[in-house]
């Protein structure tokens, strides 16, 4: 029997890796117990020379090798990585055969490329069609609760099944060069509609050890202290700030948030760099947000994505499968299952107080509730509450409770919800988004809202996170001057020909935000 704390190890380690330990036929029988497989050759991958000093038992580093932006021992360069005001310039090369794997995996998890069918174009204004849902699908999701598309369980509304798969390539950045390099696409609407609409301007992930059992003179290969990147393409945000406004938002309050930076990507498929336009780097939740975030980084993190990342009453069974766990001491879902327990403890009608106490016990009940207050404000309606995916838990060792980390957050205040307003119906199934901030159309589907917000005083602490933020970390005036300074920087990065657009989505985004902000102090008004 394999233990909890055993799968974990066997999802985290590389199937790059697991070869290089298995070794033959045993590796391929490792490989098929996990249901994972090769991802493409890197015998065309250069590796780097051989100038770059002596690696972990004598391999020699590839050539310019320097441990301050390679090294596992730097500290996250944040300015470097994640400057203020600047646009970074980052070019991804792959070999053809690479390239062509990766568009092989994408067909097999998307079906053909270009053939429509996605949720708009990566560089569109505003909402999907049907109020940001995905559209199609026929007949409800399980429990009633869209899913986003995991990996481990069938997508909704066209998601794949799982990640796409890895394959080496070479980072290029401020003349330094890092080889071996993991690369994938990454998304859920972002990359279906990238997809079908056949353009290369796709969201990648990259991970800069990924590769190192095949290649050691790479281990713990970093770049200036990061482990992974994400670079997320914009999806329709034409204004390319709207991922970085809402993690400003959410760290402004004192929550925990990713840090984020404007790049223009290039792409070499072998036959030389193209650039893809801007992109938006976001710092990966499980490589150093913890870290930084916590004076404990020891402690366990799901990725929630899958039905049962709802929480709601029977989905129990489906906890493992839907919390991904990307790192701790012991990820053996107990804490998640806790979770679970208290929300739908008898306690909850019964003895109130009780139930509070036990649930406070083990969730942080205020970082969420400050966090749905900021949510609500923001028109997040791609998250909890709508779809069950885009955020994850920590169980913080200091406090042995979990804490709520939001997560993507290219659609905010993107016009498509309204102030105190009611749910939008959706496409899929008639599904439902949250859009109000009375959140009185939510369900028990979603039992950490609607189980929270019935108890007079959780509501009243909801409420009070709204107007404390209001004129803070969400007032209009204050965030448009934030805009501006955006635009200021990126706008000599956009085409001459979009910039007339992209000055128009910065406008736009300004009006939604002065219309939020107003729909927050028409709702405190009625309290």
């Amino acid at each position: 029997m394999v233990e909890p704390h055993d799968r974990y190890f066997l999802r985290r380690m590389s199937r790059r890796r697991l070869l290089a330990l298995g070794g033959g036929a045993g590796a391929a029988g490792i490989l098929a117990a996990c249901g994972g497989r090769t991802s493409g050759s890197t015998a065309n991958v250069p590796d780097g020379g051989g100038d770059g000093g002596d690696g972990p038992g004598g391999v020699v580093r590839p050539a310019g090798w320097e441990e301050a932006s390679h090294g596992k021992d730097a500290e996250p360069d944040y300015q470097t990585v994640f400057p203020a005001a600047a646009v970074n310039q980052l070019t991804i090369r792959v070999t053809p055969e690479s390239w062509e794997g990766m568009l092989a995996n994408m067909t097999e998890l998307f079906g053909a490329r270009g053939t429509g069918g996605g949720f708009g174009a990566p560089q569109g204004g505003g909402a999907p069609p049907g109020g940001g849902l995905p559209q199609g699908g026929g007949g409800a999701p399980p429990n009633g609760v869209p899913q986003g598309g995991d990996g481990r369980q069938p997508g909704g509304g066209g998601f794949a099944s799982e990640n796409p798969d890895w394959f080496p390539g070479t980072i290029e950045f401020g003349g330094k060069t890092w080889t071996n390099v993991g690369v994938r696409f990454k998304g859920n609407s972002s990359l279906r509609s990238s997809w079908t609409s056949g353009t290369d301007r796709i969201p990648f992930k990259l991970d800069f050890d990924e590769f190192e059992g095949d290649h050691p003179e790479i281990a713990d290969q970093r770049f200036y202290g990061f482990k992974q990147l994400s670079l997320g393409n914009n999806f329709s945000d034409p204004s390319f700030i709207r991922e970085t406004v809402g993690y400003g938002i959410l760290g402004e309050a004192g929550l925990v948030a990713a840090k984020t930076a404007a790049y223009e990507v290039l792409l070499d498929r072998g036959e030389g760099p193209a650039s893809l336009g801007l992109y938006t780097a976001i710092e990966v939740i499980d490589d150093t947000v913890i870290r930084r975030s916590f004076k404990d980084a020891s402690g366990n993190i799901y990725e929630a994505d899958g039905t049962a990342a709802s929480l709601a009453e029977g989905v129990q069974g489906q906890i493992e499968r839907s919390f991904e766990a990307e790192g701790g001491e012991n990820p053996d879902w107990s804490d998640i299952q806790a979770l679970y327990a208290a929300i739908h403890s008898a306690e909850r009608t019964g003895n109130p107080a009780a139930w509070r106490s036990r649930l406070e016990a083990i969730f942080d009940v205020e970082v969420f509730l400050e966090w749905l207050a900021l949510a609500g404000a923001m028109v997040h309606w791609d998250t909890y509450g709508s779809m069950s995916h885009n955020y994850y838990l920590y169980n913080n060792p200091e406090t042995g409770r979990l804490t709520w980390i939001s997560w993507d957050h290219n659609q905010v205040l993107s016009g498509a919800g309204g102030g105190g307003g009611a749910a939008r119906p959706g496409g899929g199934g008639g599904m439902r988004m949250s859009t109000s901030l009375d959140r009185a159309e939510v369900t028990a589907q979603w039992p950490l809202i609607r189980y929270l917000l019935d108890q007079p005083e959780y509501h009243s602490r909801y409420v009070s996170y709204l107007r404390e933020n209001l004129n803070g970390p969400f007032s209009a005036e204050r965030l448009e001057r934030w805009y501006r300074e955006l635009e200021a920087v990126i706008a000599p990065h956009v085409p001459a020909a979009s910039r007339e657009a992209f000055s128009a989505a910065i406008d736009s985004l300004a009006a939604t935000t002065r219309t939020q902000n107003q729909a927050v102090r028409d709702f405190l008004a009625k309290q």
